[in-house]
């Protein structure tokens, strides 16, 4: 799926970026949350301090590598901000009906089964119980249907209305272990090694993104369900030959950019190697994880499309360098990374986290990070020599109103940006879905495809590597969580283009900053509605009244002067005018409306 969604604005930045090139990041000062584990380096996260260029063969990181069955993961399961302190959270990951709740003694949330104890009704039908303020006493979930209660950080049953002697004879809810970073919700998904295996296995995430979030807060992270599975949705994501077909027109794509695109698999020390950025801002503490797959494109700047359009832009005659780079990296189980560079201080990632809800089903958290964003390290701000020199710049001043404006355009804590999302992840929704169904029915999978171009090396790896991870986890029982990452038996039927391209309850009912947006404009829509039936009303009156005028001065003696005829044929006028410029505003609104609704996509249409 394409998903750089500021490409529209993109080749501005990199016109801001010449005269700032002294942006940097802080080293020290990454905010996570208090109750992250503190996580030891396990097998597979590498140390880049010591690195050294030996030259590993590509096919060292074989599928099997510290390969681990999908529940025993970090999933992220939901962005914080759609998550409400005050009721139990409903979630689904792996097929498994999870639910979210806060504990409001210690400030996290806990994710306990989806299932009362007593007779499995779902516990996010219920109602939580915040303790009085000041207590140190956990919160509790009760079931809606006979009120039982359970500790939400343990799943201990606490309270039996029925018979409160032999709450000690109720059986516990499982929970689950969490983590709050980066603006999601992580759980991992197998209690049996919730204390264990849990605590070696870091999140993917790296330091500017944490970064990133800090800056912006958890409105940051763009959160949809989509109408496909993960399968598919990690086949798309790591698929960059896709963008100027799927997404022509969005931002900026063309078709005419869809061109040759030579990739190249790393090896195990590149990788090392490619990760040494991480070192220049991460805290003491950060771990820097490597991906299990990472493909470079080979002279990024004239084979990349955004890259390409970024250059044709900022000036077409330009010699092509070999100076921006442009990589994707695949961290399993649920992480795709687009890091693209052009000088020191200018690289823009695009960071997605794939969850797998059920057979057919995902869900996806997207985020646009852009270095020149961040704040300045301390220790590099600009003297006042600088300073001076820079205000006397006038190409400075230039690149500070794009740098400004490009800001505004692609702030996070926005609706709009929500929006441009919509369109490129409509661009691939109605083809991807049906692509699962017409598998199904042929009986086909990926070892079927076509795939000769070295374009599609990264998805062959993909694909390869979570067909392993399915047997392996059949092959310790959980064949139920296998299907919900590759199964194909809930594909079938297309589904109507209004449910797959649905908006609303695959994102704005559940973002607070869209809903807001969303509710604002109805409320706008209302209030020019009530304006427009009350010019309609004034337009009919003051035709009447013109019309009475009219027809007085001629069966009768009256006589009006010209300035009469005047002011009510100018208010018939204004009101008429008026009545229509309200009724395209009421158009327009209903336009912005479904923004956050419905948009039907089709290609054929896109010219």
């Amino acid at each position: 799926m394409a998903v750089y969604n500021f490409c529209i604005v993109l080749f501005l930045l990199v016109r801001s970026t010449e005269a700032f090139t002294s942006i940097a990041l802080p080293k020290t000062g990454l905010q996570r949350s208090p109750f992250a584990f503190s996580l030891p380096t396990p097998p597979g996260v590498l140390d880049t301090t010591h690195a050294h260029a030996r030259q590993d063969n590509p096919e060292d990181a074989a599928n099997t590598r510290n390969m681990r069955p999908f529940h025993q993961n970090w999933w992220p399961v939901s962005a914080l901000n759609a998550l409400d302190t005050s009721k139990p959270n409903g979630l689904l990951v792996l097929g498994k009906h999870l639910v979210a709740v806060w504990n409001q003694a210690d400030a996290y949330w806990t994710v306990l089964d989806d299932r009362c104890a007593h007779r499995f009704a779902p516990l996010s039908e219920g109602r939580v119980l915040h303790p009085e303020a000041g207590s140190q006493d956990p919160s509790c979930i009760q079931c809606a249907y006979h009120g039982w209660q359970f500790e939400s950080s343990t799943g201990k049953c606490t309270t039996v209305p029925q018979q409160p002697d032999r709450v000690d004879k109720a059986q516990t809810v499982a929970s689950y272990p969490t983590i709050e970073r980066a603006g999601m919700l992580w759980v991992w998904t197998d209690p049996a090694t919730a204390t264990t295996l849990s605590t070696t296995i870091p999140l993917p995430v790296d330091s500017l993104l944490d970064q990133y979030v800090d800056q912006f807060g958890n409105d940051a992270c763009y959160m949809r369900d989509l109408p496909y599975g993960m399968e598919l949705l990690g086949e798309n994501l790591v698929d960059l030959s896709h963008l100027p077909f799927a997404h022509h027109s969005v931002g900026g794509l063309k078709r005419g950019l869809g061109k040759e695109l030579p990739t190249r698999m790393l090896s195990q020390s590149e990788k090392v190697v490619n990760a040494a950025w991480e070192k220049e801002y991460h805290s003491e503490d950060h771990q820097v994880v490597l991906p299990r797959f990472q493909v470079e494109i080979a002279e990024a700047a004239k084979h990349d499309p955004i890259l390409q359009m970024i250059r044709q832009r900022k000036d077409p005659g330009e010699a092509v360098t070999d100076t921006w780079t442009c990589t994707i990296a695949y961290f399993d189980p649920s992480h795709v990374r687009y890091r693209r560079e052009r000088e020191p201080g200018s690289a823009g990632h695009v960071e997605l986290f794939l969850c797998p809800t059920s057979q057919g089903r995902s869900r996806v958290f997207l985020f646009n990070v852009l270095e020149a964003f961040l704040p300045r390290r301390e220790g590099e701000k600009p003297t006042l020599r600088q300073r001076v020199a820079a205000a006397a710049n006038a190409s400075t001043w230039v690149a500070s109103a794009r740098l400004a404006l490009i800001k505004k355009l692609l702030d996070p804590t926005r609706a709009a940006g929500h929006i441009m999302s919509h369109k490129i992840f409509d661009g691939d929704g109605i083809f991807l879905h049906k692509q699962g169904n017409r598998m199904k029915e042929a009986g086909l999978s990926f070892r079927d495809y076509s795939t000769p171009s070295s374009a599609d090396a990264l998805l062959n790896a993909y694909r390869r590597f979570i067909d392993s991870v399915a047997t392996e986890t059949r092959a310790v029982g959980q064949g139920e969580i296998a299907d919900a990452v590759v199964g194909s038996a809930e594909y079938g039927d297309d589904a109507p283009r209004s449910e797959m391209l649905d908006r609303y309850n695959t994102h704005t009912v559940n973002c607070p900053l869209c809903s807001t947006a969303l509710k604002k404009t109805r409320a706008k829509k209302a209030r020019v509605k009530v304006l427009q039936t009350a010019l309609q009303g004034a337009t009919g009156a003051s035709l009447t009244g013109l019309a009475t005028l009219v027809a007085m001065t001629r069966v009768a003696t009256l006589s009006l002067t010209p300035g009469t005829f005047r002011v009510v044929a100018g208010m018939a006028t204004a009101t008429c005018l008026g009545a229509i410029a309200a009724c395209r505003a009421e158009r327009k609104l209903d336009k912005e409306i479904n923004q956050f609704l419905f948009e039907d996509y089709v290609h054929a249409e896109k010219n």
